[in-house]
């Protein structure tokens, strides 16, 4: 999340981090579908509102670089939000809902839209893209189901993709997105830890990480520890990595998905997730309306994901610092809730004063004698 977005694109306003002044995710400027909001009946239509952390259901937004869904109450319905963008300043977010409300209107989103899936290699470097586009550019390449397998589109002279997905409304494509990649998080943690410790994260250490450029985009990737940054300030870092844009300051907060001191091992699991995301089965439509009613919807794809990322890695550590840094964390959480009660407790003083002194002003002086 960040608190620079003015700066920055805006599909990347949610993806990346403020070194200097980390937000607490106070304010959000989020879209929804307009017939859900006004009837319960989606229509495609996209409405931007701006949501305060109290109003979400969920107390803890902190995974919100994970999942960009969020779910609140309007007017007795639960309905489920996309998050744009994250700040501290409402005035940052009332500045980006007024932009954004004046930007013309995608033509394509209302149009059918795919999620694929394909490689980029530029040297030695591999990344698995994972990404919602439109149909209209691309080539088929294979569309007779007899062939078996995932149906295949040309990208570029360099460049085939396999299709996981097809549908005709936007919003649906993005929550398959994150199914596909909460599938691959849980396929990923399914596997037994090793019985010995695994030696701590060091600049020999090889990653496989997740992150998302984009909210269109989830990318994987095998990277070196040692080009990741901000590693002294990481108290997780065989959990968070934040990685720089090639020739961008840019940073990025990517999911560590494991790690090791050999390469190929890495690169062998990126090859697992490949296959398996060919594999995954999806929800329909009208099967996510219902999750989203059961309290299942797209902002609890990652609960489990969430708590078992810290619990694996407080199980790789057999020094214990995970779980003090951890604890650390909590109590400097904790410390910060009773500051910020105790401010509550103050205003409502101040206000219970002001109203007392309100209510003998309209009252005016008292008529009645005095006793002697």
């Amino acid at each position: 999340m960040s608190n620079n977005e003015n700066n920055q694109p805006k599909a990347a306003r949610i993806s990346t981090i403020s070194k200097t002044s980390p937000t607490r995710l106070s304010w959000f400027l989020a879209e929804i579908d307009e017939g859900v909001a006004d009837n319960g009946k989606a229509n495609g239509k996209k409405r931007l509102c701006v949501l305060h952390s109290m109003e979400l259901l969920e107390a803890d937004v902190s995974d919100k670089y994970m999942t960009r869904f969020v779910e609140f109450r309007l007017n007795g319905k639960r309905l489920e939000a996309k998050l744009i963008l994250a700040s501290d300043d409402r005035k940052v977010v009332d500045a980006a809902l007024e932009s954004m409300s004046k930007e013309p209107r995608d033509e394509e989103d209302d149009g059918r839209q795919m999620l694929i899936q394909y490689h980029e290699e530029h040297g030695n470097t591999r990344r698995l893209f994972q990404k919602v586009i439109s149909p209209v550019h691309v080539v088929w390449m294979s569309v007779n189901p007899e062939i078996g397998g995932t149906p295949l589109i040309k990208l570029s002279d360099r460049c085939i993709a396999h299709v996981l997905n097809a549908y005709e409304k936007r919003d649906y494509m993005e929550k398959m997105l994150l199914h596909v990649k909460a599938a691959c998080f849980d396929h990923a943690f399914d596997e037994p830890l090793e019985d010995r410790p695994q030696a701590p994260m060091d600049e020999n250490s090889w990653m496989l990480v997740q992150y998302s450029p984009e909210p269109e985009i989830v990318i994987y990737q095998v990277v070196p520890y040692s080009q990741t940054v901000w590693r002294e300030e990481n108290l997780f870092k065989d959990v968070i990595a934040y990685l720089r844009l090639p020739g961008s300051e840019v940073i990025l907060q990517a999911v560590v998905i494991c790690y090791s001191q050999d390469e190929q091992a890495m690169h062998k699991k990126y090859d697992q997730l490949a296959s398996y995301a060919l594999e995954i089965d999806f929800p329909k439509p009208d099967d996510m309306d219902y999750d989203l009613l059961e309290n299942k919807g797209t902002a609890a794809l990652f609960a489990r994901t969430s708590t078992t990322l810290f619990q694996r890695a407080e199980q790789r550590d057999s020094t214990g610092a995970h779980r003090r840094a951890r604890r650390h964390l909590e109590e400097l959480t904790e410390n910060a809730e009773n500051e910020a009660q105790m401010i509550i407790d103050a205003f409502e003083k101040v206000d219970s004063v002001r109203m007392q002194q309100q209510e003998r002003l309209d009252n005016g002086p008292s008529t009645s004698s005095p006793r002697i």
